[in-house]
């Protein structure tokens, strides 16, 4: 389950990164039903090799932000999720970080720029998943798709993706799951 807040317009000299950040853990505690000043499950917080976090004991999360939106996924099984606006990516950023497959199945997509913004949080949720980040390299994953379902080839893994209010919204799981989003509102998160 995928809770998400979108924004308000950050007040003057409020730092939103920081406002993304705290929102993306206030919704981890939210989804937790923990509205406590220092939440009961901090203690539990701890971080894999390259820095993914994880509650010892569980449940898996996943957390992301985006300039206006934060989001934590909570579930019974290990996740990764991503989310961004549509925005263009240049033609030197797409030979960095998307396939020679991904580039032509994009050019010939009504929308280019949607489907990559689409492929790259799908590349980010499985970064997430797999706790690497960054460091696993983009381009050395390969999203095609079947049926309106992402695929990464060469991973029994599962991916389901959506739209909400313009953002694009990615998940990765073990098994075939249903996305589902779970608005909240930003005035109900404990910052």
């Amino acid at each position: 389950m995928i809770y998400l807040t979108q924004l308000p317009q950050p007040q003057p000299g409020q730092n939103q990164k920081q406002l993304l950040h705290k929102s993306a853990w206030a919704l981890l505690s939210h989804a937790l039903g923990d509205s406590s000043p220092r939440p009961s499950w901090a203690g539990s917080l701890r971080f894999g090799p390259h820095g993914k976090p994880y509650l010892e004991g569980g449940p898996s999360f996943s957390i992301a932000h985006t300039k206006g939106l934060a989001l934590c996924a909570l579930e019974d099984w290990n996740t990764g999720i991503d989310a961004e606006r549509p925005r263009a990516f240049s033609p030197q950023l797409q030979s960095r970080v998307f396939t020679p497959s991904e580039q032509s199945l994009a050019a010939a997509a009504p929308s280019p720029d949607a489907l990559f913004t689409t492929l790259w949080t799908l590349k980010e949720s499985y970064m997430k998943y797999t706790g690497l980040g960054l460091a696993q390299g983009a381009a050395t994953l390969s999203f095609q798709f079947e049926n309106g379902q992402p695929i990464l080839q060469g991973s029994p893994l599962s991916f389901r993706t959506a739209i909400w209010q313009g953002f694009h919204i990615s998940q990765c799981g073990p098994a075939p799951f249903a996305l589902t989003l779970v608005p909240i509102s930003f005035d109900q998160l404990r910052l």
